[in-house]
């Protein structure tokens, strides 16, 4: 096992090992069970910010989360974000209570890593959708533009748009599947970046994040659909704020390491 597949099973193995998950689990349930969403919720938000700290506890890091102007409140939106790895997603699911909304109703898009870590549908009650499994003979293509829209009724939907682990720091291009439906369906997109996840890994071109041992997870802007006359020049625009971004964070991790 190498030393980022190790720190993959330590993450996923905490909310299997540590004892107030299956209690909090459990009341979550009960409450949403008997019509108290409200609660319900806040446990499964807290369960989530308990994940990313413990996590980052255990392994010695820290995170620098900047909110900037992001307004949490509200539904009918994606939250995009790049995919280093699998260990991003207890800060996506931790999101509601970084930014001290503990309401915020969040949904999660995604494939293979839904069916490879059940807590992900345990700790949203199953309000994922997942992405579409491409076949020649039976694309799913409509059924999944209808579940992503009834999702988006209740609440918001985190995306990866690069649609897979990239297990680098480059941000890869962007998908066009779902940035297809925000476009046609006037979604906004709340646009995010993590910067130091492979940190965690033992390549040396990763060494000054392995130093600096700081996660960032900063917002960096919002794209409305309707402000853009074509797909292309949105899907650009998507892509280049978080590029830019992420541009920005990389001078501060070389910076953090020098000083």
């Amino acid at each position: 096992m190498g030393q980022l597949q190790f720190f993959v099973v330590l993450c996923y193995a905490i909310p299997f090992l540590v004892i107030l998950f299956p209690i909090g689990l459990s009341f979550s349930y009960i409450f949403k069970i008997i019509g108290l969403d409200r609660p319900s919720n806040r446990i499964n938000n807290y369960l989530g910010y308990f994940w990313y700290r413990s996590f980052f506890l255990l392994t010695g890091r820290k995170l620098q989360f900047e909110q900037g102007d992001w307004n949490p409140n509200g539904n009918n939106r994606f939250l995009i974000c790049n995919h280093t790895n699998a260990m991003e997603v207890p800060l996506i699911v931790a999101l509601p209570y970084l930014s001290k909304s503990k309401d915020v109703k969040l949904s999660y898009l995604g494939g293979d890593i839904i069916q490879r870590y059940k807590i992900i549908p345990l700790m949203m009650h199953k309000t994922i959708v997942e992405a579409v499994i491409y076949s020649e003979k039976k694309p799913n293509f409509r059924n999944f533009k209808t579940d992503v829209l009834r999702v988006l009724k209740t609440r918001s939907i985190f995306l990866y748009p690069e649609g897979e682990r990239t297990f680098t720091e480059e941000i890869k291009p962007f998908q066009t599947g779902v940035m297809k439906i925000a476009y046609k369906f006037n979604i906004d997109l709340d646009v995010f970046v993590v910067s130091g996840m492979m940190g965690y890994s033992s390549l040396s071109e990763y060494s000054h994040l392995n130093k600096s041992k700081t996660v960032y997870f900063h917002f960096c802007g919002s794209i409305k659909a309707k402000d853009y006359d074509t797909f292309e020049t949105y899907l650009s625009a998507a892509e280049t704020i978080m590029k830019n971004k992420k541009t920005e964070i990389e001078t501060l991790e070389r910076s953090a390491v020098l000083t």
